[in-house]
Formats: C-alpha cells, structure tokens, sequence
C-alpha cells in the first residue's frame, strides 16, 4: 500500500493517504496505518522516481544491469586487469543509455501528469537514477517497487572514470612489467650460472678425455713391450 499512496496522482496525494489510512485501521491493522499516515508528501523528482517501475520495467531492469557491470568492472580495475577499463567504458555507455531513456519516460509521465518539467527537475531525475544504479540492493528494491520517500543517496562505493581506470590499469601494469623483468634477469642469471657449469664440466671431460687417451696409449705401448721381451 506504500507504493499506491506514493505513486498516487500528487494533488490527490493526503486524500489517498488518509483514505489508506481509514481502510487500514478498519482492517484492524493499526501499526501500518501509523506507517502510512507518516508518509510526507514526495517532491516532484521522487514521484516520478516511483513511476518508473511501471512504465518503464525493462528499461529499469536493463539500468541495473548497467549499473552491475560497471560495479564488476572497476573492481577488475582495482585489481589491474588490463582489459577492464575498456568493459568499464562499455558499462558506461550503457549505464548512460538506459538512464537517458529512462529519463525521457519519466518526463513524459510528469509532462502528462501536467507537472512543468524543468532543466534541474530533469538533471535531479538523472542523477538519481545513475545513484540508484549503482547503489545498494535496498535503495534500488525501493525505486523499482515505487516506495521512494527521498531522492537516493550517492553510492558510498565510488565509481571512477574511465581515464582514471586507465590510469590505475597502467599504473598496475608497469608494476607487472617491472616484476617480469626482474623474473627474467633472475632466469637469465640462472642460465649464465648454468652455462658455466656446463663449461667447466665440459672442460673436466675433456681432461679427463684426454688422460684416458694417455693411459690407453701408455697401455698399448707397454703390452708390446711385453709380448716383445717374451718372443727374445
């Protein structure tokens, strides 16, 4: 019943409450009719706010989406991955899509409703149709369900920019190149130690070669020597 009342034709507004409120003591259910009777009057913004929901559904829906993909994208951001500034700058784009769309519906609706639709009112809707896409579960349950009593609050995440995920892409970046390169000089140092070892090994070898050589020979000359003295 809080929708209804707040999504009720603003000049029928405190006739609308109160005729909720009548229904909900009558039905004996006094603590929601306190709740009723509470609800203050919304501004021009948060009742068109509360129209979105059934207006424009999907394209509400689809902002969300929006909204989901841009909160992903920088936190891969945050986390260096090179790809993501370009998926942020797609997120953008189609947060900034859905929430132009969107905004033209609600001035239509505020327009039909014969409300005068000013620059700020239409700035107000935008802004608070980009928070509420990026902010938590409970603010956009209410702006989706029509049961928004204030213009929603700046996400207490904040959303960068897409120059400043690049930056912070590079930056992380140029941490991982200057750790390759120190991986790479360590293998290079390890391939130098190892190739001196092969040299000296190589050169132990061919020592070691060459007094086989010398002992065969040495041993060749000797048994013939001996089977020379055994024939005299």
């Amino acid at each position: 019943m809080t929708a209804e009342v707040l999504r009720a034709p603003l000049d029928r507004f405190v006739a609308t409450r109160a005729e909720a409120v009548r229904e909900l003591r009558r039905k004996g259910q006094g603590a929601s009719a306190d709740r009723i009777a509470a609800l203050r009057k919304p501004s021009v913004v948060v009742w068109a706010l509360n129209q979105a929901g059934v207006v424009a559904e999907r394209d509400l829906d689809a902002l969300r989406g929006a909204g989901d993909e841009l909160r992903h994208a920088q936190e891969r951001v945050l986390a260096g991955d090179r790809a993501a500034a370009t998926a942020m700058e797609r997120a953008l784009l189609g947060q900034r899509q859905h929430v132009d769309a969107l905004t033209r519906r609600l001035g239509m609706v505020l327009s039909a409703s014969g409300r005068a639709t000013s620059d700020e009112t239409v700035r107000r809707i935008r802004d608070a149709l980009r928070t509420a896409s990026n902010g938590d579960a409970e603010a956009w349950l209410a702006l989706r369900s029509g049961r928004l009593t204030a213009e929603p609050e700046a996400a207490s995440f904040p959303m960068m920019d897409v120059p400043l995920a690049n930056a912070v892409v590079q930056e992380h970046s140029e941490l991982e190149r200057q750790a390759h390169e120190k991986r790479v000089d360590a293998a290079e140092a390890e391939v130098h130690r190892a190739e001196e070892l092969e040299r000296m090994a190589r050169e132990q070898a061919q020592a070691a070669q060459l007094r086989l050589d010398q002992a065969t020979q040495t041993l060749d000359e000797a048994r013939a020597a001996l089977e020379g003295v055994r024939k005299r």
